[in-house]
């Protein structure tokens, strides 16, 4: 696995951090069924949640694991990006516009 992908999340309250805790694990058990992909867990601060994946293949894991995410909380938005280890700047995968993805 050569790449991080990362799904960011906005939070503010501990409800939210809970209810992103609890999504982590479902994008846990989705990584177990999934050779090419490892969830390497998550950060929280500066009012984001982000949650790490490694995987060989970033685009087909954002379908994955971005369908996961939207069909388990359907209101909740997102932004995402990955980029290889061996770079600093990550590329913009999700909102489809963006054009810059960061990780605090």
């Amino acid at each position: 696995m050569k790449y991080q992908l990362v799904f960011q999340f906005a939070v503010g309250t501990s409800e939210e951090l809970n209810s992103l805790l609890a999504l982590e694990e479902i994008v846990l058990c989705e990584c177990q069924k999934d050779p090419s992909s490892e969830l390497d867990g998550h950060d929280f601060g500066m009012g984001e949640f982000n949650i790490f994946i490694h995987t060989s293949d970033p685009q087909a894991a954002f379908v994955t694991f971005g369908n996961l995410i939207r069909a388990s909380r359907p209101d909740l938005p997102f932004a995402a990006g990955y980029r290889a280890f061996d770079q600093d700047g990550y590329t913009p995968l999700w909102p489809q516009a963006s054009n810059r993805f960061s990780v605090a």
